[in-house]
């Protein structure tokens, strides 16, 4: 998934340069304004990959209130905000930097330099620390938000994709997307602490290498239940979903989900973990409770996320390859909606509000984002947010959001 959307994006971006496109500042109501008068929370951040810049959209009125230029090239992969709402940060991929922006002054506060190409991150609940990806040398910048600046760049990993941090701070699972396992990064000691093996790909490798080193599908994501107890990482190679045991480190149970499955969502109510298999197009519902597969549902073609709404009563799975959201009722396990968004649009990533009503869908093709209504799910589409919009972040976001 990764590899394709490379060139796409590299593609479009060729197009760009050949054809210069008008400025997007005719669709806003404040290009630079203020945004102090508005609560953090209602405010729906999208990172412009081509554009080199940031919307911001009041969910109130869904206009763009406000843009955050990143400089040229900045190629901004992924936006998240500090936890008091003060500050956006983004790993701007193109420049092998990562920017840190104050929100009162809608400036870049510090730029802070990182190794190549840094993707994904998560930070720390104290809002002292980022974990960043650079995923073309396979380190990890340990970032100090408050003075802005690199403080280690761990080594070890294997195209470090997916992170998150534990509730407590202790430490920090960081998935490998170039090879079968998960690291363990210690924060008191600043280090790679340790190494966890997921599934039975890296044994199939030996046997079968042409098919397994070539492109490895590692982890795309280790991801944390509500109660932050256990660890979910899929293994895309092996089709297999390991339970990490966050106390001990030590993965309790692995087990058969669909083919090439991306990655595992948590639902808000902390009940089910779902995980879209784009290998054979369905979605695999897990149990918390008892880490088994209780149902498999139907999903549709190149699957990138997975949105929840009503605190976990619907689910919302994004088909990129059919341009389509898929709705389910979780109560049930049966599908309610088929939304076709459009025709040969690129779905990306998307987020909840912190209502838990309204979902903002990014589409990269149409520079657009499209807002679903949970409760009726109707659609409204948001134009020209910008180049190649990619990732969409909402401060207290009701269901977890994730570039990719």
């Amino acid at each position: 998934m990764r590899t394709m959307r490379l060139w796409v994006s590299i593609g479009l971006m060729a197009v760009v340069l050949a054809f210069p496109v008008a400025g997007w500042s005719a669709q806003d109501k404040s290009a630079v304004g203020s945004l102090s008068r508005y609560d953090p929370k209602q405010l729906v951040f999208v990172a412009n990959r081509d554009s080199n810049d940031v919307a911001v959209i009041d969910s109130q009125t869904d206009e763009i209130v406000s843009r955050i230029a990143l400089g040229n090239f900045a190629n901004g992969h992924m936006a998240m905000l500090t936890n008091d709402g003060k500050k956006l940060l983004v790993s701007a991929t193109g420049k092998d930097r990562f920017l840190i922006i104050d929100l009162a002054t809608l400036t870049i506060e510090r730029t802070v330099a990182t190794g190549r190409s840094p993707e994904h991150f998560d930070i720390t609940s104290d809002d002292r620390l980022a974990y960043v990806g650079n995923i073309e040398d396979s380190t990890v910048s340990v970032i100090d938000l408050q003075d802005g600046k690199e403080l280690h760049r761990l080594a070890g990993f294997f195209e470090p994709h997916g992170f998150n941090v534990m509730p407590d701070g202790s430490k920090v699972y960081v998935s490998n997307f170039g090879a079968h396992q998960v690291g363990v990064v210690s924060v008191p000691r600043q280090q790679l602490a340790k190494r966890l093996a997921v599934g039975d790909a890296h044994r199939f490798a030996v046997r079968d290498p042409g098919r397994y080193l070539s492109q490895i599908k590692g982890i795309a994501n280790p991801t944390l239940t509500m109660d932050g107890k256990f660890a979910y990482a899929a293994d895309g190679d092996g089709g297999e979903l390991a339970v990490i045991d966050t106390r001990t480190d030590r993965v309790v149970t692995t087990f058969k989900v669909g083919e090439e499955p991306w990655r595992a969502y948590a639902s808000p109510d902390g009940r089910w973990m779902l995980v879209p298999n784009n290998g054979d197009e369905t979605v695999s519902v897990i149990s918390t409770a008892t880490h088994k597969v209780v149902t498999t549902l139907k999903g549709g073609r190149e699957m990138t996320g997975i949105n929840f709404v009503q605190g976990g009563k619907k689910a919302y799975v994004i088909s990129s390859g059919d341009s389509t959201v898929y709705v389910y009722d979780m109560q049930g396990f049966r599908l309610l909606n088929r939304l076709k968004i459009g025709t040969n649009l690129a779905l990306e990533t998307a987020s909840t509000t912190a209502d838990g009503n309204r979902i903002y869908l990014a589409s990269s093709t149409d520079d657009s984002v499209y807002v679903i209504d949970g409760a009726t799910d109707q659609v409204k589409r948001i134009a020209n947010v910008g180049r190649y919009p990619w990732a969409v972040t909402i401060l207290g976001a009701a269901s977890p959001n994730y570039c990719h």
